[in-house]
């Protein structure tokens, strides 16, 4: 068997450099790879009566449950890890932590995601408005966004921990010099800001949402949020960011859907029966392929509601709650 730094270093240089032809072969060496040296999914896989003999295509491959990563440290061989990103989450409850071998790969992978989707993060001024997240060196949101900025290398970009007259006065100056500008925000502080009659809106000016209304007031659809950023502002600019402690990658919506970066795949399993993959145009439960997950798992169950499309692109619809994990216990190891 080849050494397991060969075979990483082999499958780094080919996920760095993926495309879409190659994903399918990428995706299933990297599945063998974790096979072979990640011995909680390896156990799992067993658990599944699923191993190499079964595995034809990734619609074969067991996807782990994304609550092993509260319960597990997940490494797929052996190493110590450079960071550790943990989720946020309230008083209680266990986060989620996702051990990162090597920061740097992190953030190649996201300049990739959002170079898919816009430009290079450095070609912009980064506005923050992330309250909560600030005090969180864990938060990999919060390190991303502080990496963007390093690449900007804009005197005017910075972190807002709430909605004020020096948020507006910073996007008052950037709109003065036609800046191009991104605010990254929670929704419930975007929502905050947008609802004075006073904030510096631009065609410069792309506005990301990145979801954060839990516990801040009844929940709504991305579409009623939207609606409600630009009643006052209708030409405003608005994304959305997909992502979570559990992935290295995200995936971004620009217009009717998200779609996953270079290094991320979305399927789609069945809420009753989790092991049964379903097709495009059906409201399901997201499992989520990310190459960039070399180190730890590269084929996560998530909890969020959706659908996908025929073209790669995804519908995020909400969570499951208890009601809607009829069978799910089939996956817990």
């Amino acid at each position: 068997m080849v050494a397991p730094d060969v075979q990483r270093d082999s499958l780094v240089r080919r996920i760095y450099n993926i495309n879409e032809k190659d994903f399918e072969g990428v995706a299933m060496e990297v599945w063998k790879y974790q096979y072979d040296f990640n011995p909680l999914y390896r156990r799992y896989c067993e658990l599944l009566r699923i191993g190499p003999d079964q595995i034809r295509s990734t619609a074969d491959i067991p996807f782990l449950p994304i609550v092993m990563f509260r319960e597990h440290e997940i490494r797929t061989g052996d190493w110590d890890a450079e960071k550790i990103f943990r989720s946020s989450g309230t008083t209680g409850v266990v986060q989620s932590r996702h051990l990162v071998r090597d920061l740097q790969w992190y953030h190649g992978v996201a300049e990739m995601c959002f170079y898919s989707a816009f430009r290079q993060p450095g070609e912009f001024a980064w506005i923050g408005l992330l309250p909560s997240y600030l005090d969180r060196a864990d938060s990999s949101l919060v390190d991303m966004v502080y990496h963007f900025m390093s690449l900007s290398g804009n005197a005017s970009s910075g972190f807002f921990p709430q909605v004020n007259d020096e948020i507006k006065h910073s996007l008052q100056v950037l709109k003065e010099r036609g800046s191009p500008v991104i605010l990254i925000g929670v929704s419930f502080a975007l929502l905050d800001l947008y609802e004075s009659t006073d904030v510096p809106v631009w065609d410069r000016l792309m506005v990301i949402e990145t979801g954060g209304m839990k516990g801040r007031g009844q929940e709504i659809t991305r579409e009623e949020m939207y609606s409600r950023l630009r009643r006052h502002y209708p030409s405003l600019q608005i994304a959305s960011e997909y992502g979570m402690t559990e992935l290295l990658s995200q995936a971004y919506r620009t217009v009717d859907h998200f779609y996953p970066g270079p290094t991320m795949r979305v399927r789609m399993r069945d809420i009753s029966d989790p092991l049964k993959l379903i097709g495009h145009g059906q409201r399901g439960v997201i499992n989520v392929i990310d190459l960039a997950n070399i180190d730890s798992c590269a084929f996560i169950a998530t909890d969020d509601i959706g659908m996908s499309f025929a073209d790669g692109g995804f519908d995020v619809l909400g969570r499951l709650d208890n009601s809607d994990l009829r069978g799910c216990n089939l996956l817990y190891v």
